[in-house]
């Protein structure tokens, strides 16, 4: 057995090859890709685009990779067998990028770099893994045999080490999920939160790979079911990048504009490009339909659920076309609605975007952009059950589905009974639905998840179990404050702020319970000199301190979260106010400070409290 000192340094050796040849690489693709797009504006013509951002995308990849000496995190050492029996070695290097590379060893041989997204990077996720199916385009990259009929190899036996690189050096090499993989796991949470979704396939665990390499081709609903901060959403992500096929289209769904920015950009490096996933949100997503209508400016908030049932409305509709043949479909909807009890409103909100996606299909009205095959819907326990059965409408059986989302975080508008009534609307068999319980909390250090896991049995008592991983790199603080008056909340927020700054805290919410409350806190917090960003669900998350409310953040991180106005009447003993403080809490990764404002007769603090600080 080959010590750990010598696997080292050989380890060493091939990164040395690996950074020698990418600096002489990158020049050169810089250099391609001018002349792809010099190209791409002389003629003008589609191909040539799609070729130059080709070209350009493998120059980012790699000048990325250069800039994070993050060539590869894992190794694997197999003995394969083909279908013929013929047995051949491999000796390979992942990485968490998209496109797979080869690069020059110094004794003349070749190295393959293979992305996590390749059907071989299921050893891995799973070193145990038996067999492997591959296409005859990977067997061409690897240059293996090409041997028989079918694109199944065996894994006659398999190491997998993780790779750990420090300073522009390979520092230790040990077992897959060993103490390389914690170490990794607990130096990424220790990073300050990002305003956006990363690639994160070098911290996924077993239990998450195991979900992103299920190829189950009879699978139609997946539920990623569990507390914040078990990776659901990336989870999701990576799961249809891994599994679905590479021609196949899909759409991002999210509650808010919010989060569909979070999530956006993660998209094309984890290989689903513009024209084969589309992120929405769902407001985005009725305008797209509904182009003509006239639409709010501020289409901010959650979607809230519909007053009426799918029969109602769709009654409604069609008895306003039998009555009115001629009618515009905006004058159909909105002569529905009266009918129905609604007041006539001249500008469409968020309070129709459910209906409308729902009257969509009724339409036979075309979809916006391409036509999908899957649909990942984020902060699932958030979308009206409409828009569910709108989907079913749209689609029918021809769509896969994966579902990410916490029931705790289920929302005061929307109180209809879970998981069971999604799958009926979506009408899948149970014999095609998998749900799924992911139980350990990463992000949501252990006294946090304590704390909101407290709130979940208080009305769920037969609730699944969960845990926060026991060497998070943060043990999590809760401080409450009640006080008496509107100054002593300003200077409370502006002490507490720069006390979080100076241990190096950048990425802050300031959470009020609802938009009418915001602008109240928008005025009020202007005189401390805090320099905030205001979110109301159009704008992206961008760094920094933020003001906004609970609906908007759902799906974000943030290292320290103020939560103002915890009192009775925002946050009354029903489950929708245990959801609401649920939700406040686990957007922390470090500290959570509660204030309750006092300030009159009728106020008193959140009952609630009692079962968050001890």
């Amino acid at each position: 057995m080959e010590n750990e000192s010598n696997r080292t340094a050989k380890e060493n050796d091939i990164f040395d090859a690996w950074k020698n040849w990418a600096e002489r690489e990158l020049p050169q693709r810089r250099q391609r890709a001018d002349k792809a797009y010099q190209r791409a504006h002389q003629i003008n013509d589609e191909v040539a685009w799609q070729h130059a951002e080709i070209v350009e995308a493998g120059y980012g990849q790699l000048n990325d990779m250069l800039l994070a000496q993050d060539p590869y995190f894992s190794r694997i050492a197999a003995q394969m067998q083909d279908v013929d029996g013929e047995t051949f070695q491999v000796d390979l290097r992942v990485h968490r990028y998209h496109r797979s590379e080869v690069f020059p060893l110094d004794d003349s041989r070749e190295m393959l770099d293979i992305s996590h997204l390749a059907p071989l990077a299921d050893l891995v996720r799973n070193p145990a893994q038996q067999e492997l199916a591959l296409t005859l385009r990977d067997r061409e990259f690897y240059q293996w045999p090409q041997s028989g009929n079918t694109p199944h190899i065996r894994v006659v036996h398999c190491n997998v080490e993780d790779i750990e690189i420090e300073n522009g050096c390979v520092v230790r090499v040990a077992p897959r999920y060993g103490a390389i993989f914690e170490d990794r796991v607990r130096r990424r949470l220790e990073r300050s939160a990002q305003p956006a979704l990363d690639v994160l396939a070098d911290v996924l665990d077993r239990e998450q790979n195991a979900i992103i390499s299920n190829r189950n081709p009879q699978l139609r609903l997946l539920i990623l079911d569990g507390p914040a901060g078990t990776g659901k959403t990336v989870v999701a992500a990576h799961r249809i990048a891994v599994a679905a096929s590479p021609q196949s289209m899909g759409i991002y769904l999210t509650p808010t504009n919010t989060l569909r920015n979070y999530i956006d950009p993660v998209l094309p490096r984890l290989g689903l490009e513009r024209q084969r996933a589309r992120a929405w949100s769902l407001a985005e997503w009725a305008q797209a339909v509904w182009p003509e209508f006239p639409w709010a400016d501020d289409l901010s908030g959650m979607v809230p659920d519909c007053p009426w049932d799918q029969k109602a409305f769709g009654d409604a509709l069609d008895s306003v076309q039998r009555d009115h043949p001629k009618a515009s479909w905006l004058e159909i909807y909105r002569e529905a609605g009266q009918r129905l009890g609604q007041r006539p409103r001249r500008m469409f909100g968020v309070e129709d975007v459910a209906a409308l996606l729902w009257m969509g299909p009724w339409a036979h009205r075309k979809l916006p952009g391409l036509e999908p095959q899957w649909i990942i819907i984020d902060e699932a326990q958030a979308i009206p059950l409409l828009v569910y059965h709108a989907l079913w409408r749209w689609f029918g059986g021809k769509v896969s589905y994966i579902l990410a989302g916490d029931l705790m975080q289920q929302g005061s508008q929307h109180e209809f009974d879970g998981w069971a009534q999604i799958q009926e609307a979506l009408q899948v068999k149970p014999s095609q639905i998998s749900h799924l319980w992911l139980r350990r909390s990463y992000r949501v250090p252990p006294m946090i998840h304590a704390a909101s896991e407290r709130l979940r049995r208080a009305i769920n008592p037969e609730a699944n179990l969960s845990e926060s991983v026991t060497w998070h790199p943060h043990p999590g603080k809760i401080t409450y404050k009640p006080t008496q008056s509107i100054s002593q909340v300003q200077e409370d927020v502006k002490q507490l702020i720069t006390h979080w700054r100076a241990e190096g805290i950048s990425a802050i919410a300031i959470l009020a319970p609802s938009a009418d409350l915001l602008h109240h806190w928008v005025q009020q917090l202007a005189v401390t000199g805090i320099e905030l960003q205001i979110l109301q669900g159009q704008e992206s998350y961008g760094g920094g301190v933020v003001l906004t409310t609970l609906d908007i953040v759902r799906g974000l991180e943030f290292d320290g979260v103020v939560l103002l106005d915890v009192n009775k009447a925002a946050y009354p003993e029903t489950p929708s106010g245990a959801r609401a403080l649920y939700t406040a809490l686990t957007r922390s990764r470090k500290y959570v400070h509660l204030i309750a404002l006092l300030d009159g007769p009728d106020q008193s603090p959140s009952p609630w409290l009692a079962q968050i600080v001890s």
